[in-house]
């Protein structure tokens, strides 16, 4: 089984307005909302592909009900841990009239020692955790030692363990060795503390955390595509020219295909596809919308995926 583990997750609130007036009344047009939070839309992702997974992490609150019966309506299975503190709510707003958006991301609740030790309980008592995916931001009172502890619980079960973090976080878990990281270019490059420009350069940095105990560094650039650094080589992925409406979940959307299909038994290559494939169909939706199975099952034929 795919479990996710997301420790702040949002309730994403997105809001569409002909035109923002100052001291004035702004009548919604449209109003929305999405579980969010970046282990979540793995697993939302994980379920439009056909797949099956559980959400973990911390909820609570109104809001936290609110999103766990978005995610059942859904049909993705979720096990939170309920907390105290009220789950966060993002605001994304639209201004069609001068077509810009604007996202107002809250900072999330506070979490004890209690409440991590209850979604540790959880996690060591997986019995079928063949993936442990641990994605996102930390919320207040939880330090980046916690991407290290879950790493580590992982391990203990004989999970793949999978990382997309930024910062001290994606710091602290390369430091316990996961099996994949998924780091956009801006990500990798902070994680190595040097400027990456050419494809040779990215793939060294890939190979000096190869040589640090990961598995696979698959690294997310956009348009460029994909790269990935294993301990058998290297390939590359890239999708078709595309009207990109939104990049927001694209990353989230990559690692879901790719560990799908790796679950799946398929050989690195098409990991490699069908996670690009994810990653551009979400591409082409708006807002905070992520990829359909049908765009993906369209797209996948398009991916071209070289040997480097």
């Amino acid at each position: 089984m795919i479990y996710t583990v997301t420790l702040n997750p949002a309730l994403d609130r997105a809001i569409t307005v002909d035109s923002l007036l100052p001291d004035d009344t702004v009548r919604v047009k449209t109003e929305t909302d999405y579980a969010a939070g970046k282990g979540i839309d793995v697993s939302r992702v994980i379920k439009e592909l056909g797949g099956h997974s559980v959400a973990l992490g911390l909820v609570g609150g109104y809001d936290g009900l609110r999103l766990e019966g978005l995610l059942l309506n859904a049909g993705v299975v979720s096990d939170f841990t309920r907390i105290a503190g009220e789950t966060r709510t993002n605001i994304l707003l639209r201004e069609e009239s001068a077509d810009r958006q604007f996202v107002i991301s809250a900072s999330g609740p506070e979490v004890s020692a209690a409440e991590l030790g209850a979604l540790f309980q959880k996690i060591r008592g997986l019995s079928d955790a063949g993936y442990l995916i641990l994605s996102g931001s930390l919320p207040l009172g939880v330090t980046p030692e916690i991407y290290g502890q879950l790493i580590l619980a992982g391990r203990a079960l004989g999970a793949v363990t999978v990382v997309d973090a930024d910062g001290a976080a994606l710091q602290e878990a390369v430091a316990h060795a996961p099996c994949c990281i998924k780091p956009n270019i801006h990500e990798l490059e902070r994680l190595v503390d040097r400027t990456l420009e050419t494809e040779a350069e990215i793939l060294a940095a890939g190979r000096d955390l190869l040589d640090r105990g990961l598995e696979q560094v698959l690294v997310s650039r956009g348009r460029q595509g994909l790269l990935l650094c294993t301990r058998d080589g290297a390939l590359k992925a890239r999708g078709p020219e595309i009207d990109a409406q939104s990049t927001v979940g694209a990353g989230d959307s990559t690692v879901a295909g790719f560990i799908l299909a790796r679950s799946r038994g398929l050989e690195v290559g098409e990991c490699l596809r069908w996670s690009c494939a994810a990653g551009v169909a979400t591409a082409m939706t708006p807002g905070t919308e992520l990829c359909h199975r049908k765009d993906v099952e369209k797209i996948l034929p398009q991916i071209e995926v070289t040997e480097l």
